[in-house]
């Protein structure tokens, strides 16, 4: 069992997502890449204070951006570095025009962003759901929602579309047929930089559905090499150790080694990159069990929902950042068919 490292080119900014009315950048996302992978300091997702790299590191990718309008999400950010309000000054002297979304009062007041008096501003609570640093409140960006999960969403469904290939083959390890074969792994390799936001997303879905467990350290168990690049991120990003069991496939049956590796007592999250009908996690469900370790449940960065969320048992539930449902399948292209009805 390893802790994985992964590194990462450092070069980019992971969480930008640009429309044609503004571009979005998720602040602690971008500082948990700063954390981990330039600072080192192994914080995982777990570090909250806002660092000056970080700003820069994002300013310096929307310095070159035709968008003026920006929307900067600070869910999760609880502290700050002392004088980071000079580069947000900075780039509004630029022409920017900065929204910032999910902001605590308190780290308003350490950005001394008060200063800045805006009507359309919105506190909730202890924290700006809404907070527009210029002063015009009747700019087009004041009226503008920003539904995050719903963005989010959009963007991975236009990111997918180009990597779902044509298929009308029986799947390798289920009796279904699929219409269409969706490329992961291309999908991980050309959209590299929304991938890794996409395995932090996950990360955090984890720690919200597991934050005891968690503190327990679970082992993070993944069974292919597919997913081997997923699950090294999220060992990153959550502390924990990692086991990868290859070849599991089609056929249910036990590998003469397991038991060297699967530690009884221990308790496992199955890690996958695609679930389709979840045969393969069944598989390993089955191997943790069989050698006395506890199955905690199964994530996954994309997955397909053949039943309605009322028939599924929350313990048999496979979390992921995005569903291929109802909703979308025809869009992409995607079904599952059986000899019982054509093709």
């Amino acid at each position: 069992m390893l802790r994985s490292k992964f590194q990462i080119h450092l070069a980019m900014i992971i969480s930008a997502i640009k429309t044609d009315k503004y571009t979005y950048v998720n602040i602690h996302a971008e500082e948990v890449v700063t954390s981990n992978y330039l600072e080192n300091d192994n914080s995982g997702i777990y570090g909250r204070r806002l660092q000056i790299i970080t700003l820069n590191r994002i300013f310096e990718h929307l310095d070159k951006d035709t968008q003026r309008n920006i929307i900067l999400d600070f869910n999760h950010i609880e502290r700050c570095q002392p004088n980071l309000n000079k580069t947000l000054i900075d780039l509004k002297n630029k022409g920017y025009k900065l929204a910032f979304i999910n902001l605590r009062k308190t780290v308003c007041d350490e950005l001394s962003l008060s200063t800045v008096s805006n009507t359309k501003t919105q506190l909730e609570g202890d924290v700006y759901s809404r907070f527009f640093f210029f002063e015009n409140d009747k700019d087009d960006l004041t009226e503008i929602e920003c539904d995050v999960p719903a963005l989010f969403n959009q963007t991975f469904k236009e990111k997918l579309i180009p990597f779902i290939e044509s298929h009308g083959k029986p799947h390798t390890s289920s009796y279904v047929y699929l219409t269409s074969y969706v490329d992961i792994k291309k999908f991980l390799s050309y959209e590299r930089e929304f991938m890794l936001f996409a395995i932090y997303k996950l990360a955090l879905k984890i720690e919200k559905e597991w934050s005891v467990e968690i503190d327990k350290d679970p082992i993070l168990i993944c069974q292919s090499m597919n997913s081997a690049f997923i699950v090294s991120v999220l060992s990153n990003l959550l502390k924990l150790d990692i086991l990868i069991l290859d070849k599991i496939g089609p056929i249910n049956k036990l590998y003469t080694r397991v038991d060297k590796t699967i530690v009884a007592d221990r308790k496992y999250i199955v890690v996958s990159d695609l679930v389709c009908l979840g045969t393969e996690v069944k598989i390993v469900k089955t191997l943790i069990q069989f050698i006395g370790g506890k199955y905690l449940g199964n994530v996954s960065i994309i997955k397909t929902e053949t039943l309605s969320k009322a028939d599924i048992k929350r313990e048999e539930a496979t979390i992921a950042v995005f569903s291929i449902n109802r909703s979308n399948n025809k869009e992409l292209k995607y079904s599952i068919t059986t000899d019982l009805e054509a093709l």
